[in-house]
């Protein structure tokens, strides 16, 4: 395959009694046009199964618990896309896990290997109303800006990994 360079991601987590859904985009540099060209010649199938079973390891490594409970992220669906220019892919991550949430306090824990950022990223936690984010850790800057939504933004060679979490009450 040709190099494709990931150069920016986005996960959008949207949090509900029951379950998260995660939307997870990956913008990439593509000088090759690899992607443009299976998108155009109609063979851009051929490669979704590869990259289902390649994020789905990814999430696999990680140990995701509601509550002290492990939970599995499960890739639901991929995507691929090009952003306004043949060399300015996208794939997107469809996918979902268990959140077995309580009244009163909670917590959201991921545990993967530390790292050093390779790309910039964000994410985005939306929580139902009845929630108050209290407490969290994640590498990068943090901003709270409702009291149940939490966006967290790495920039590259920001170290990351390890215990993540985020603390919250349902009322």
């Amino acid at each position: 395959m040709a190099e494709v360079t990931p150069v920016y991601a986005q996960g959008f987590y949207v949090v509900t009694p029951g379950v998260v859904n995660m939307v997870i985009i990956f913008d990439y540099l593509d000088r090759e046009r690899y992607y443009y060209k299976l998108i155009k010649s109609g063979e851009v199938g051929r490669e979704i199964p590869t990259l289902w079973e390649n994020m789905q390891r990814f999430m696999d490594e990680e140990v995701v618990k509601i509550n002290g409970q492990k939970t599995r992220p499960v890739v639901r669906d991929v995507y691929i896309g090009i952003r306004g220019s043949p060399d300015r892919p996208y794939i997107v991550y469809l996918g979902s896990f268990p959140a077995p949430l309580r009244t009163g306090e909670n917590i959201y824990e991921n545990h993967y290997g530390e790292e050093i950022a390779e790309y910039d990223y964000e994410a985005v936690w939306l929580f139902p109303q009845n929630v108050e984010i209290i407490e969290w850790h994640f590498g990068g800057v943090v901003e709270t800006p409702e009291p149940n939504i939490l966006k967290v933004y790495v920039s590259r060679g920001t170290e990351v990994g390890g215990r993540e979490y985020i603390k919250f009450i349902v009322r």
